[in-house]
Order: C-alpha cells, then sequence, then structure tokens
C-alpha cells in the first residue's frame, strides 16, 4: 500500500469509527467523503445499516452523503477481488482483508438497500419529526401532523396578511405600511413569525425605546430637534448655488439638497442628508457612516467659494452623523 499524504492520512484518522471527532475545513476538502469512510468502515466493522444514524442541516446534504455512500457500496459489489482489496486498504482499516471480508463488502450494498426505512441519513429537523410522531402524546402534538415547510409558512403569512387587511383589522395593516420601508413583506413576516414569542405581552412604549438605546418619550420630533438648529435653510440658500455651479459631484449633491423642505424637516429629509454628508458602508479610508468633514464639498469648492460656510456646514454633517443611529431605532 503506497504512504498516504499527511491530508489523507488525516482523513483516515477522521474517518475512524472507534473515536470522537470534531472536523472543521473548507468548502470541497472532503469533508463528506470522511464521513462516507466513517459509515463505510461502521459497516464493514459488522453494525447493521438500521443502527447508523446521520444527521445533516440540509436535504440536500443528507442526499448527497446517502448517494455518495451506496453508490460506494455498489462499486464494491461489483469489483474484482484485486481492485476491491485496494478499496479497502485506501479506508486505512487495519483488519485482515482476506476472502471473507471481500464477501462481507460485496453484500453491503443489499443490506444497505433492503434495510427497513433504508439508511438513517435524514436532516436534524427530520429526526426530531420523527421523534416526534413516536411520541405524540408525550410531545403534545397530533398523531398526524405535517411539518411547514419555508413555502408553506410564506404563503400562509401572505393569506393571514390579506385577511387583516380585509377585515375588521385593516387598521392593523395600516399601522404597518405606515413604517414598513420595503417593496416585499416577506422577509419581515418571517421575521415577525420567527419572533412571535417577544410580542406576546404589549410593551409599554418607554421599555420599547429602551430596548433599542433611546431615553423615554423620545421621538420623531425629538430627533429631529437634535439635527436641525433653524438655520440650515439660510446654509442651504447659500451652499446650494455653488454646488450646482461647480457641478460634476458637488453638482449632484446640490441637487439633491435642493430638492429638501428645510421648513418642515421630516426623518426622510434625515436621510437624504445622510446619503449626502456621510461615508458609505464600502468606504476604505473612513469609517462608514461617518462625517465627511474635510471630504465635502471638494477641496475647491470649500476652501473657495464655500470656505465661508463650512464651520456650519461641517457641524451639520456631525449632527446628521450622531443622529443617525438613532433615527434607525
Amino acid at each position: 500500500m503506497k504512504r498516504l499524504s499527511d491530508a489523507s492520512a488525516k482523513q483516515v484518522q477522521a474517518a475512524a469509527p472507534e473515536q470522537s471527532t470534531w472536523l472543521g475545513a473548507n468548502a470541497g476538502s472532503g469533508k463528506t467523503r470522511v464521513l462516507t469512510d466513517r459509515v463505510a468502515r461502521l459497516l464493514l466493522a459488522g453494525t447493521e445499516p438500521q443502527k447508523v444514524l446521520c444527521l445533516t442541516y440540509t436535504k440536500a446534504a443528507a442526499s448527497e452523503m446517502q448517494n455518495r455512500l451506496l453508490k460506494r457500496l455498489g462499486e464494491w459489489a461489483m469489483l474484482p477481488d484485486a481492485a476491491l482489496r485496494d478499496a479497502l486498504q485506501a479506508l486505512g482499516d487495519d483488519m485482515p482483508i482476506d476472502a471473507e471480508a471481500l464477501g462481507s463488502a460485496r453484500r453491503l450494498f443489499a443490506k444497505a438497500i433492503e434495510t427497513p426505512g433504508g439508511l438513517k441519513i435524514q436532516t436534524i429537523h427530520a429526526f426530531c419529526a420523527g421523534l416526534l410522531r413516536r411520541f405524540p402524546l408525550e410531545a403534545g402534538v397530533p398523531h398526524d401532523f405535517r411539518e411547514m415547510d419555508d413555502r408553506a409558512g410564506m404563503l400562509l403569512r401572505a393569506e393571514v396578511v390579506e385577511e387583516l387587511a380585509a377585515g375588521e383589522d385593516v387598521g392593523a395593516v395600516d399601522a404597518l405600511a405606515a413604517h414598513f420601508s420595503g417593496e416585499d413583506l416577506k422577509a419581515f413576516l418571517s421575521e415577525l413569525g420567527n419572533n412571535s414569542a417577544a410580542f406576546s405581552k404589549p410593551l409599554p412604549r418607554d421599555a420599547l425605546l429602551a430596548m433599542f438605546g433611546l431615553p423615554a418619550g423620545f421621538d420623531a420630533a425629538a430627533l429631529l430637534a437634535e439635527v436641525f438648529e433653524g438655520r440650515e435653510a439660510a446654509l442651504f440658500k447659500a451652499l446650494v448655488p455653488i454646488l450646482l455651479a461647480k457641478g460634476g459631484n458637488d453638482g449632484k449633491a446640490g441637487e439633491k439638497l435642493a430638492q429638501l423642505d428645510l421648513g418642515a424637516p421630516s426623518l426622510a429629509t434625515c436621510k437624504v442628508l445622510e446619503g449626502v454628508f456621510l461615508f458609505g458602508k464600502g468606504t476604505k479610508t473612513s469609517e462608514p457612516f461617518s462625517a465627511k468633514i474635510g471630504s465635502f464639498p471638494t477641496k475647491q469648492t470649500k476652501d473657495g467659494p464655500a470656505a465661508a460656510l463650512m464651520p456650519e456646514l461641517d457641524a451639520l454633517m456631525e449632527r446628521v452623523a450622531a443622529a443617525r443611529l438613532r433615527r434607525l431605532a
């Protein structure tokens, strides 16, 4: 038998069924191969197929492992003696590979497919569901229950919202629509369902604010008072023409600022200002969502026609940055 590489030797060691093993490795490095080898060695040692249990996270992983194992056992059933002996030696097992061992290896495929219920290679969810079905009274579930998959859950949640919107509880849907900023409710409703226990008891507003690090009584008006001091309209009246005249990135920023009504600012106003005055999350040189102090507007503008406005503009940018997380909360 040829000498194994260090990586192969570690795989053989991890596949030894007589010891507990915690295996961590990158994708494509052979984890499933090691697990398949481990099960094959258990079967070769005489363990009955129905006594082996393999649990995975996903159905795809369970199917892949079962297919690989059955393919391996099927190949063993058809290999000539010399080739089968080499295949068994590659597992790294120290058992003598005599005629009896070769015969046992060839019979494993038939034993596996004839095992009642098949090989127990399944997801954790399927395993738990099987336990509940065996003990429905103890678990407090109907004996004929069915698991709800992601698609069924999504359809059911959408149906509930439609019934609410068409019935006496339409106010709840209207209240949600007033705060929800996305186009698709699916992800939001899924999170809502996953955390339904947190909504079992009414939560006072101040306790809710505290969960997000906000002081008691805090509201949109309080946030806007932190950002806007009443001089912003005059600042923009002087700044926007300078930005538009400069053009380029300054001009684009000027166009966004020109559309704002600073006589009646809102949380939406803050969001626009964040897009203009704060660095994005993809920045490499500055802290994400920090104020563009020294970087906005461009050097030619801030050192030239906008120089007198910069102290007030920098202060506004700092206030917008400080209020961002409170706005999100």
